[in-house]
């Protein structure tokens, strides 16, 4: 039954979207490479500076995850939908944003927006801080479930034992084997890096732009598939070519750690270590307190009315902003949530299926199949799907689409707690005379409800912040908080946008406050397992 289960799920959330992906697969009649040369450098660029700033700050910090209070609220971050935070995110850091103002305010040197500010309002350094932010609590997630399936702290005696730091061991014993472990998280990080939409039509360079912001264009405002089916190859060359370099450089390194373990390569006890070891503490709080501030930046955004430099807060309010919008927004507010909450409840469901069959198998490793979707660009997949399916798909068709993403998503976050459930508790309840079902239902669900109520509000803000699928099959028929925060934010009427980054926001920060709330009331309630 189990693994009855399992097929299908793969089969309707994997097998059959890569199948519908295939009409994207178009050749064009003549490969011109030299106006996309710009789009695809810049793309390498963020790309491959966003995932090392990424990888290296999460290992530096992943030696405190055990011990860091702040990092149940990490999720907050998480749950935060991209085009919320990259819109909050400009309004704390642009040359007239919050944090300049306070500059100011403390000590009177900028008067005027700063000139030469190093995060203006559109770049690719911008667009690449935003990334890290917004990549860094998955990452860091993924390096917390993969540190309860090693023996970390035998590993750390062993090496004490022999002469070695605990930062030498942590980085030449530990982030070897976590590294290994993390290709799969990592690949996926690469991948939406190449081909995410939303936040580079905000914060990326015009001129050019991404090369899936350029493909996305001569496709959707241009109708230019022969140049669309140009920018569909370079994405999956792209991506190729960023995977292999990861690949590379995570065997490098780990060659590197062997020789270090051997005495080869000499290593001593450096400033910029104690330095990396007392950031790391710092990374966790640090995050939080931005996901904060961007949801108040949002909050002070869509109230205010006039609002001149260098003031900390408006000359003016405006909340009849709300009133005057709330009949728009409300069948938005809906519509968001009910797909959320259905796509959350099937990716949940569907990733349950596959992993009590691994679990039952004794597969304890990521399982590559329930990824395949994360490690090929999100434009690729969803144009071949408009293709075959055409615009103005809504319902299941629509629903569909968002589980297909909203899925591998709640497996990553499953995996680790499921694959680790004992078997004995299930064999004792058969002793007692429960059948295997009954046994399974009576204990599975409240043993696991933790991490099953973390992955639902994983997958809930999943298909909150689908773009492109939702743009792109719904055809405008089902129009959600994130196609129209988008669209208003690129025609330029910041207030109004922020109103409805912060609606788009509110959802999975309401949802991932009452799963945190449930699970604070099961660990005061319950008997330890």
């Amino acid at each position: 039954m189990v693994r009855a289960l399992s097929i299908t799920v793969l089969l309707l959330l994997v097998g059959l979207p890569l199948l519908a992906a295939l009409p994207a697969l178009q050749w064009p009649s003549a490969m011109t490479l030299a106006p996309w040369l710009n789009a695809l450098m810049q793309t390498l660029l963020v790309t491959l500076l966003s995932t090392l700033v990424v990888t290296w700050l999460s290992l530096s910090a992943a030696r405190t995850l055990a011990t860091s209070r702040w990092f149940s609220a990490l999720s907050v971050l998480l749950a935060t939908p991209h085009v919320a935070f990259a819109v909050g995110v400009m309004f704390l850091f642009s040359p007239s944003g919050y944090l300049v103002r306070v500059i100011d305010a403390l000590s009177g040197w900028l008067p005027v927006p700063a000139n030469g500010w190093p995060l203006p309002e559109k770049s690719l350094l911008t667009l690449t801080v935003v990334l890290v932010l917004k990549e860094l609590p998955f990452l860091l997630l993924m390096i917390a479930t993969q540190l309860k399936q090693l023996p970390l702290q035998r590993w750390l005696l062993q090496a004490q034992s022999l002469g070695w730091s605990a930062t030498r061991a942590w980085w030449w014993l530990i982030v070897p084997e976590l590294l290994q472990r993390l290709k799969l998280p990592l690949a996926a990080i690469i991948i939406y890096t190449v081909s995410v939409v939303d936040i580079p039509l905000l914060l990326g360079p015009n001129a050019p732009g991404l090369l899936a912001v350029v493909a996305f264009e001569q496709h959707y405002q241009w109708a230019n598939t022969e140049a669309a089916a140009i920018g569909v190859w370079l994405l999956i060359l792209a991506g190729a070519v960023l995977l292999l370099a990861a690949t590379v450089t995570v065997n490098g390194y780990q060659r590197l750690a062997d020789r270090a373990r051997q005495g080869l390569v000499k290593t001593t006890a450096s400033r910029w270590r104690r330095l990396l070891a007392g950031g790391g503490r710092l990374l966790t709080p640090t995050l939080v307190i931005v996901s904060l501030l961007v949801v108040l930046a949002l909050l002070l955004h869509s109230l205010a009315g006039s609002w001149f430099y260098p003031a900390l807060l408006p000359q003016q309010w405006q909340p009849q902003r709300w009133l005057t919008e709330w009949p728009h927004l409300a069948p938005l507010l809906w519509d968001t949530f009910w797909l959320a909450l259905l796509t959350g409840l099937l990716s949940v469901a569907a990733a349950v299926a596959v992993l009590e069959h691994q679990r039952q198998r004794g597969q304890r490793q990521l399982n590559v199949v329930p990824l395949l979707l994360l490690l090929l660009p999100q434009l690729v997949l969803v144009l071949g799907w408009q293709h075959l399916l055409g615009q103005g798909s809504e319902g299941p068709l629509l629903l569909w689409a968002h589980v297909a993403f909203g899925f591998p998503y709640a497996y990553l976050v499953l995996h680790g707690a499921w694959v680790n459930l004992s078997q004995r508790w299930l064999y004792q309840a058969q002793s007692l005379g429960y059948s295997y079902r009954r046994a399974w239902f009576t204990l599975v669900p409240g043993m696991m409800r933790g991490p099953l109520l973390t992955a639902f509000a994983i997958a809930f803000s999943v298909s909150i912040a689908q773009y492109l699928p939702t743009l792109w099959l719904a055809g405008g028929t089902v129009p959600t908080l994130t196609t129209e925060a988008v669209s208003i934010a690129s025609g330029g009427d910041w207030r109004l946008a922020s109103l409805y980054a912060l609606m788009q926001a509110l959802l999975p920060l309401l949802v991932l406050s009452l799963v945190m709330f449930m699970q604070t009331r099961q660990r005061g309630t319950d008997v330890s397992y």
